[in-house]
């Protein structure tokens, strides 16, 4: 039986699934607080869990990284990670697939709509990353954005989004940049659903896991 596995690092919290590939069934989604900066576990806890489950390293033959807006440290850990176990085996397939894309598939959305995935950018700023239903899956929009106080009452304004989704971790920080009447417009999620990213369909597997979104410069953050 084969497998296909997503992780996640891009915030202060590692998401990892797996899924049959012949049913689709999930057989682990699970999350626990980590950073990038004190992620020793996570190769531990990835391998506690596939060992938990009987499920062979070998049987997993493709790999999705979830590859933000967030920590550029973390996403760069997570496709480290994804490298390291896949090194030299032809047979397994891996891409990246945008962090913002597993948030935005938990809504109920309709095809046409727009979405904004929203991330605390630090330095009073939030990172936009948008997206849109295209004849219902969720795809990136082309669009990403970094705004301050000052630029995010019009911006909102003037954009209208259908959604809105950001991470409850986040809820302080989106709310000093955007207020609390555009905050309260917010769908705030506990976590981050890995299982999302591994049945995303926006993203190719092109065994790219430099393929990280990079609103703006790691310097920065």
């Amino acid at each position: 039986m084969e497998y296909s596995a997503a992780i996640d690092l891009s915030g202060n919290e590692a998401a990892f699934a797996v899924a049959c590939k012949e049913s689709g069934k999930i057989v682990i989604s699970s999350t626990r607080p980590m950073t990038g900066r004190n992620s020793a576990a996570l190769t531990p806890w990835v391998l506690e869990l596939i060992n938990g489950q009987n499920i062979q390293l070998e049987h997993i033959t493709e790999w999705t990284v979830g590859s933000g807006p967030g920590s550029f440290t973390g996403m760069r850990l997570a496709a480290a990670l994804v490298a390291g176990i896949t090194f030299g085996n032809t047979n397994i397939k891996t891409r990246c697939v945008p962090t913002a894309v597993a948030l935005a598939s938990v809504l109920q959305t309709s095809p046409g709509d727009s979405i904004a995935a929203v991330f605390d950018g630090r330095n009073s700023e939030i990172l936009i990353f948008e997206l849109v239903n295209q004849a219902g899956e969720i795809v990136p929009a082309g669009k990403n954005d970094v705004l301050s106080a000052e630029d995010a009452g019009s911006f909102f304004n003037d954009r209208q989004f259908t959604h809105l989704v950001a991470l409850e971790k986040d809820r302080a920080a989106v709310a000093k940049v955007v207020g609390a009447d555009i905050l309260a417009k917010f769908k705030l999620l506990e976590h981050i659903s890995p299982e999302k990213l591994i049945f995303a369909q926006c993203s190719d597997w092109d065994n790219d896991l430099t393929d990280l979104v990079y609103i703006r410069p790691a310097v920065f953050t």
